[in-house]
């Protein structure tokens, strides 16, 4: 499954994503994502089953349950 994130609130621009874990996600979600600037940053979910995009997409490593810390 393919999701779009975006990283701050105030961002307009989305970003796709690849997803294979086995909780399901919904828009407002947030999850963990690897990059190359900041390392491992949380974003939110803006909308998930995307089409395929022609381009490659990093992975979501990781679903942030509410209330973990």
């Amino acid at each position: 499954m393919f999701v779009t994130v975006k990283f701050n609130p105030w961002d307009t621009r989305t970003y796709t994503y690849a997803y294979d874990g086995d909780q399901s996600l919904k828009p407002g979600d947030l999850v963990t994502v690897d990059t190359p600037r900041e390392g491992s940053k949380t974003v939110e979910v803006v909308s998930v089953d995307v089409p395929e995009p022609t381009f490659a997409c990093k992975p979501i490593t990781s679903v942030v349950i509410e209330g973990e810390v």
